[in-house]
């Protein structure tokens, strides 16, 4: 049942791309930006989800196993968690204390998400106004 959902996406997302090629009105730097943006985006995601992990050196952690001096940052024991989507990666201790780790990446994340699904709900909306502009003309 989780096949449905995806192939529906992929159906919709060529088509959008195919409208957003095909838009009369978009200038040249808009389409260019969507593919910029889609590569910056999942290396943005790769880099929030990886932020918690002490995985080259354990000892410089993000989040420290031993805990820190009491008022200073938390108390007690601390975990590492990351959520896929919406992305966030940040620290817990065991009194409640939450640390973000990287909140200018998540931002830059929400950016690129808005300059590919604007332009690309643009290129739907064209494509679904105007289904002919879609096909290829041959002479």
């Amino acid at each position: 049942m989780t096949l449905l959902p995806v192939f529906v996406g992929l159906v919709v997302g060529r088509v959008a791309l195919r409208g957003l090629l095909a838009h009369p009105l978009l200038p040249l730097w808009v389409r260019t930006a969507v593919f910029w943006a889609v590569p910056s985006g999942a290396l943005t995601w790769v880099v929030i989800m990886t932020a918690d992990d002490p995985f080259l050196f354990p000892e410089t952690a993000p989040c420290p196993r031993e805990p820190m001096r009491k008022g200073i940052l938390g108390d007690g024991e601390v975990s590492g968690i990351s959520t896929p989507f919406p992305p966030r990666a940040y620290c817990r201790w065991e009194d409640g204390t939450v640390y973000d780790l990287a909140p200018g990446a998540e931002f830059l994340f929400w950016v690129f998400l808005a300059l590919t699904a604007v332009p690309l709900a643009a290129g739907l909306w064209h494509a679904l106004r105007d289904p002919e502009s879609l096909l290829r003309r041959t002479r």
